[in-house]
């Protein structure tokens, strides 16, 4: 290795989002004193006495969920995170969607706390609908579960204001019985897809590089996964759209952000899209437009000021397609394949 070489480390994607009031974001070990002051509510621990921890138990507790952001799975959904009013800027709450061992272990339950001082005003409504939607649009989850004791009127108003279905009365495994509350997504969903998890797009990924994949091949297979692999290696991100309901595949779209070296940000203002096609079943419902708006929606939270891609230059439908989307041709690359044979056409949207 040369001297003086550091590697640059590949900085993860943070977990947050925001609704009108509220923005969702990662703990940090400064949210200590915040956190503790909530745990000590007696609103709080008389519903949730499992929050009744001391100040060491807290701590470590803390830290445990710090460490879990660097291993959050889409298909091993456990999350929680701290709710900040817009506002004044204060850590009001929390809310997660994590296993829970009173229920099935492929089940995932939505909880959350409130301060005091901010209950009653539509607030923890509003992180769990947004909770919801992240936890949705970043997994593989097709329900969410809420458990609540029947005493307990203020907690049944959010989950069914947030859209949540009471199914029955359960007695659970440590004696007490819960009203149980379930939701689905609905309509079109958008999850990232990892990896290791590319496998059943192959087919489609194959037809985004004009070729029909031959699983007879293994050299078809390789060929394509290197690609991908390749896209992946430079850190680009694959999101799949899905019904909600049936769970089919309708498009996938692969879009590249390279984060800038630190003290140069200029470099991180550009953003491309590498891949996107969307599979019979999902044309003419508007598929590749919501893929390509939360490309950009993705894109837009890491700094990019523009979004490019680029495509045959023969491709009139194609260049129409992304000219609705707001997509302007600003270079065009010819003879590429040879000569007499199509160009490249670059097309490029400003984010900001």
């Amino acid at each position: 290795m040369d001297e003086g070489f550091e590697p640059k480390i590949a900085m993860r994607e943070s977990i947050r989002f925001e609704t009108a009031s509220l923005r969702l974001r990662e703990f940090a070990l400064e949210d200590y004193n915040a956190l503790y002051a909530l745990t000590t509510q007696q609103e709080i621990t008389d519903i949730l006495p499992d929050w009744n921890m001391t100040e060491v138990q807290l701590k470590r507790f803390l830290a445990f969920v710090i460490d879990s952001y660097d291993k959050f799975q889409p298909d091993d959904v456990r999350i929680l995170l701290a709710i900040v009013h817009k506002g004044d800027q204060k850590l009001i709450g929390w809310c997660g969607v994590f296993p829970n061992d009173k229920l099935e272990p492929q089940k995932r339950e939505i909880a959350y706390a409130m301060h005091k001082d901010y209950r009653n005003c539509g607030y923890t409504t509003e992180a769990v609908m947004g909770m919801v939607a992240y936890v949705f649009g970043q997994s593989s989850l097709s329900e969410i579960v809420a458990i609540v004791k029947p005493f307990n009127t203020a907690s049944r108003r959010v989950v069914e204001k947030a859209g949540f279905i009471q199914q029955s009365t359960v007695r659970l495994s440590d004696g007490e019985d819960y009203d149980y509350f379930t939701i689905r997504p609905s309509g079109y969903g958008i999850r990232k897809i990892n990896e290791e998890n590319i496998g059943p797009y192959l087919n489609l990924l194959a037809e985004v590089e004009h070729v029909k994949l031959n699983r007879n091949n293994p050299n078809h297979e390789q060929w394509l996964r290197r690609r991908i692999k390749s896209f992946y290696a430079r850190g680009a991100m694959y999101y799949a759209c899905h019904d909600c309901k049936d769970d089919e595949m309708y498009g996938i779209v692969a879009v590249l952000h390279e984060e800038p070296p630190e003290g140069i940000p200029a470099l991180g203002a550009r953003s491309e899209v590498l891949q996107i096609g969307v599979n019979r079943h999902g044309r003419r419902k508007g598929i590749g437009s919501i893929l390509l708006k939360h490309a950009e929606e993705v894109v837009k939270k890491r700094g990019a000021h523009c979004l490019l891609m680029m495509t045959y230059a023969e491709d009139d439908d194609v260049i129409a397609f992304y000219g609705k989307n707001g997509y302007v041709p600003v270079a065009a690359l010819p003879d590429v394949y040879g000569p007499g044979l199509e160009g490249n056409v670059f097309l490029r949207k400003i984010l900001r």
